[in-house]
């Protein structure tokens, strides 16, 4: 076993030992108080990988974990990656190194895009951006509960649920018509997403149709909530607030975490929702597109 107080520049992770992520987590505080920041990371989100293929890659300085570039795990054409390099650390080529090395991985994955995601407030990401040439694509706001404004009542009721292996069809439908991925693609990262123990998948019935799903990530400090999709017939009438009211409620009982979500900024419906929610936007998200040759 590789002793960490030796780890010199470049190391590929596959997995990660609690202590390591502790460090990681280290480096996530000093990187965010530095701007001002909520860099689009979590610890857990590392711990969740798989293990079966190498998606981290990190620079040490005589043990010290100083840099940082992660690929989600998910897809097998595009993959989202975030980074951060510790602020005393920063303009010696580091972060240059994890890129130059994290799309030679690609390459011999068969990757075909990065999808780089830096904040649209912080001055080093935006300035490495601009530097490397890569291609905005869009941007979404980071919002956080602050104060759950809830509805007293609603005329049809939902029915929230776990969702499992037998409604994968039905919620990749909801995902396919909400965000105009295809229903293959989609069934392959729900099945995915459901083999990770951080990850769970709801469903809304209203009656016996299943009409709205999400997909809950539990962090170390937050719970996310992702893909949130209902069927357009079914929008517009109060359906999408009731499920996510009710699925507040429910991780409001087990437990005190704060509860977060990301939209498309342009999603003006989505974001008057959430606001109306309680949900105020915390920080903006860029995705940057890297296509490798």
């Amino acid at each position: 076993m590789q002793n960490e107080k030796l780890m010199q520049g470049l190391v590929k992770k596959q997995t990660w030992t609690e202590a390591e992520l502790a460090q990681v987590g280290e480096l996530l505080e000093i990187c965010n108080a530095y701007e001002n920041l909520s860099l689009k990371l979590d610890p857990a989100m590392l711990r969740s990988h798989p293990g079966n293929e190498t998606n981290d890659f990190a620079w040490y300085e005589d043990g010290k974990l100083v840099g940082l570039l992660a690929l989600d795990d998910m897809g097998s054409k595009a993959r989202e990656m975030t980074g951060m390099v510790h602020p005393d650390f920063r303009h010696r080529g580091i972060f240059t190194a994890l890129l130059t090395t994290v799309i030679e991985e690609a390459k011999h994955r068969g990757i075909e895009r990065l999808v780089l995601i830096c904040e649209r407030f912080s001055r080093s990401g935006q300035a490495f951006v601009a530097a490397i040439g890569a291609q905005y694509d869009f941007s979404e706001h980071k919002m956080v509960l602050k104060t759950f404004n809830e509805r007293s009542s609603y005329q049809e009721r939902l029915h929230l649920q776990k969702a499992g292996c037998e409604d994968v069809d039905a919620i990749a439908r909801i995902i396919s018509t909400s965000f105009g991925q295809s229903e293959e693609g989609a069934k392959r990262h729900i099945v995915e997403s459901m083999h990770s123990p951080y990850r769970q998948y709801y469903y809304a019935k209203l009656g016996s149709e299943l009409i709205c799903s999400l997909n809950l990530f539990a962090g170390d400090t937050a719970f996310a909530i992702y893909g949130f999709g209902i069927l357009p017939q079914y929008r517009r009438r109060g359906f999408g607030r009731q499920m996510l009211e009710q699925l507040i409620k429910n991780i409001r009982s087990e437990s005190q975490k704060r509860i977060a979500l990301e939209v498309e900024t342009e999603n003006t419906n989505a974001i008057s929702l959430y606001r109306s929610c309680g949900f105020k936007e915390i920080t903006t998200y860029g995705y940057y597109n890297i296509d490798i040759e």
